[in-house]
């Protein structure tokens, strides 16, 4: 058995098999994308999680016949037909995409269904243990350069070094865009960059404060994730505290709580958005004309000079916005589909650049019905959590959102039982318990009253 907080433990080998898939989740390199990728070599990648979960369901009852997984792969299934046969497009690799996201759904419900709302301090735990280590090793790569040498020993991947699968070690020498800021490293954990390492310490800083609420005192692991999230240097990541510590801040409507707020949390964000690539990275995506400009400059050049549809880069958050709302435009029902080479950008405007984030990516995707009906379940997911875990309702629908203004994530399978936690969460009249073997209990409270009331 694992100890997590207080009287919370877990079995074992489900802290290994979660353990192994957040890091999955953090996606360092093109092997631990497997779970959201195409059908291709290397196969043990990809292998390994479905072996996992299958030692995983041997452990653990799990039933398949839920109306609530039937109703939504149903969906999603009805809309893959349609979208088949509205684009004509067939083949392996066409079939890959949409195997990949009825994957997400199914292991998004195992997770739910063996771990249910103690994912939370589940994924905390881990969250905190991999956040020190990267702390140290960032620690070592800015306070002593010379250590470069022993990073340089590790694997490379496209921007630096992958250290074990715990944490990314990124070489300036590759490139110093987005990598370094006022001359201090990023820190990127155990992800492929800072940003997205950001948004999965924002998570477990909502986790936290649904356990300890806003408090420093005795709250290590939240002094470990917040410094964490300084050294990512991440606008989004910040933004996304401020506002989650806000929503615990002004919890109540009361004058002692206000007055924390203007005291504490006002001059710290102002202080933050003060910082000088801060205010680069927020004045360099508002300024959308000229990047505008500069983009269509560089698609001219790039499509000119080549013949494949390989895209070249990503384009910046409010630039992609604005191109999902014309893919949006061309496909409002249907979208175009998991294959973004589908999309009207990628097919009309540029098959050289990719479109960052996924707030409105979920619309293009997806189309309008469904994108709607899948944030209406984020938000059910949000208000079920807050109620259970009695905090601010929203807060999990509001850093989700957040997130999504510069990442798209949502068939990475920890990301998606979050925002499928309350489609699939158990049902409020099972109490589940586990014996001191593990095994798992199951009883419905209405049938013991009903036993109850029979013998009086």
């Amino acid at each position: 058995m694992v100890s997590l907080f207080k009287q919370d433990k877990i079995r074992t080998f489900e802290y290994f098999y979660f353990f192994v898939m957040v890091l999955y989740m953090a996606q360092i390199d093109s092997n631990t994308s497997r779970m959201i990728g195409t059908l291709s070599p290397p196969y043990f990648p990809f292998f390994l999680p479905i072996i996992l979960t299958i030692v995983l369901l041997d452990r653990n009852k799990v039933r398949f016949n839920d109306k609530r997984l039937i109703k939504i792969t149903l969906t999603f299934a009805i809309w893959t037909v349609l979208l088949f046969a509205h684009k004509r497009t067939y083949g392996s690799d066409q079939y890959s995409y949409y195997f990949f996201l009825f994957y997400s759904i199914i292991i998004a419900y195992i997770h739910i269904q063996v771990f249910g709302r103690k994912i939370c301090t589940l994924y905390e735990h881990i969250m905190v243990r991999l956040c020190l280590i990267s702390l140290i090793l960032w620690g070592i790569a800015v306070l002593y350069p010379g250590s470069a040498s022993f990073f340089r020993n590790f694997p490379e991947t496209a921007t630096g070094r992958n250290v074990l699968y715990v944490f990314k070690w990124l070489d300036s020498t590759i490139r110093e865009q987005d990598i370094v800021n006022n001359g201090i490293l990023r820190n990127a954990g155990c992800s492929w960059e800072p940003g997205r390492f950001a948004i999965m310490v924002l998570l477990a800083l909502y986790c936290n404060l649904t356990r300890c609420g806003i408090k420093f005192k005795g709250n290590i692991s939240g002094v470990i994730l917040l410094l964490a999230m300084i050294s990512t240097q991440s606008t989004t990541g910040y933004v996304g505290t401020i506002v989650l510590y806000s929503f615990f801040a002004l919890k109540k409507f009361d004058l002692k709580y206000i007055l924390a707020f203007c005291i504490f949390v006002v001059p710290i964000s102002y202080q933050f958005l003060q910082l000088n690539f801060m205010q680069e990275k927020i004045e360099e995506q508002l300024d959308i004309d000229d990047d505008l400009i500069r983009i269509n400059k560089s698609m001219d050049y790039v499509n000119k000079v080549k013949e494949s549809n390989e895209y070249t880069g990503s384009l910046a958050r409010f630039p992609s916005m604005y191109f999902e709302i014309i893919n949006i435009e061309h496909d409002p029902i249907l979208g175009y589909g998991k294959n973004v080479g589908k999309s009207y950008f990628s097919q009309r405007i540029s098959g050289n650049y990719l479109l960052t984030g996924g707030l409105l990516k979920i619309f293009g995707q997806y189309g309008i019905p469904l994108g709607l009906i899948l944030y209406l379940i984020l938000l059910q997911s949000s208000r079920a959590l807050g109620r259970e875990l009695n905090v601010r309702k929203s807060a999990l629908f509001v850093i989700m959102l957040i997130s999504l203004t510069s990442y798209s994530f949502f068939t990475s399978p920890i990301f998606m039982a979050f925002w499928f936690y309350g489609l699939f969460r158990k049902e409020d009249s099972m109490l589940v318990s586990a014996t001191e073997e593990g095994e798992e209990i199951i009883e419905d409270k209405a049938s013991e009253e009903i036993d109850s009331q029979i013998k009086e």
